[in-house]
């Protein structure tokens, strides 16, 4: 599995562009920062799928984060989460396990006032999302406990 990560600086009319390389490289999962895209979703690329978090849509389009992988693998990816505007996380299926990418667009050096201000408006939201996954995931380690054994990366929970 090739995982790569590429600052497009922008995705708009970039995507054929970016598309292309992908394929000539050969990745199958790639992190894309500073997308600008406005808002949160998934778009369906003819060999790859986009899922990307950007800023709302009263707000100029800024930083925001992409996750794109290949279209074969489609129906190994578990779930995905979009945190914040500059956070994504991505749970995906492997032969033994899970993968879980935590990708986040980090702001360039000088730009501490936004970092500080982004990091202070978000720290209560990224509290409540992990105390959800926290809870998410007892319930589930619970459940699997009573059934059978989870294996993850050759252990046993």
């Amino acid at each position: 599995m090739k995982i790569g990560v590429w600052n497009v600086r922008g995705l708009y009319g970039k995507e054929k562009l970016l598309q292309e390389e992908l394929k000539m490289a050969n990745v199958d999962i790639a992190v894309i920062p500073e997308t600008k895209k406005k808002l949160k979703g998934s778009q369906e690329w003819e060999d790859y799928i986009l899922l990307y978090s950007g800023v709302p849509t009263n707000k100029r389009a800024a930083a925001g984060i992409a996750i794109i992988i290949k279209a074969k693998y489609r129906k190994r990816i578990h779930s995905y989460m979009f945190v914040y505007e500059i956070i994504i996380q991505l749970r995906y299926k492997l032969q033994r396990g899970y993968l879980t990418l935590l990708v986040v667009y980090a702001p360039e050096e000088g730009k501490t006032t936004n970092g500080r201000i982004l990091y202070n408006s978000s720290r209560s939201d990224r509290q409540n999302q992990q105390k959800r996954l926290h809870h998410r995931r007892r319930r589930l380690q619970c459940k699997s406990r009573e059934n059978s054994y989870r294996w993850n990366f050759g252990h046993k929970w």
